[in-house]
Parts: C-alpha cells; structure tokens; sequence
C-alpha cells in the first residue's frame, strides 16, 4: 500500500522541519483538524486545505496527492508562502 495523503502531508511537514501546531496556525487551523488530516481520520480535508498546507511547506498539491512521484530535490524551486489563512 503507498503513501496516504496524510503521510505525504505529515513527510513533506517534516522534511520542512515544522511542527504540526506551527502548520496548523500557519494555515488556520486547529492542531486537532492538522492532526486528524496527517492520521488519515478526515476522509477530504478540501482542496483549500492542502493548496495552503503545498504553499506553506512549499510543496506541490500534486506532491502531495501522490501525483507527481518527482524527487523532493524538485520542491527546492517552490517558495514557501509566508503566511496564508484557510477562510
């Protein structure tokens, strides 16, 4: 079995050396919604969600959903956003 987006979210998280409550207020979330997304327990986080978590950890939505299978070598070109709050 591969990797679940929540895997993916959680490896991409890390590799960016953040902690799961610093995503979340990142994103504008509680660290309860971060951890429930990164445990597979919420079946569709939305679109929104994941572009915000792409953008923060300056990762592909792609990557993330498991579409792109690229070396994370090509992440190095994507600027992590600032700041972006999910509405």
């Amino acid at each position: 079995m591969g990797l679940t987006l929540g895997d993916r979210i959680r490896l991409a998280r890390e590799r960016y050396g953040m902690s799961q409550a610093e995503l979340s207020r990142r994103i504008g979330i509680s660290k309860q919604s971060m951890y429930q997304i990164e445990a597979n327990k919420t079946p569709d986080p939305g679109v929104l969600k994941v572009k915000a978590i792409a953008l923060t950890l300056g990762v592909s939505v792609d990557r993330l959903l498991g579409i792109d299978t690229a070396d994370s070598a090509d992440d190095a070109d994507t600027e992590p956003a600032a700041a972006l709050a999910v509405g």
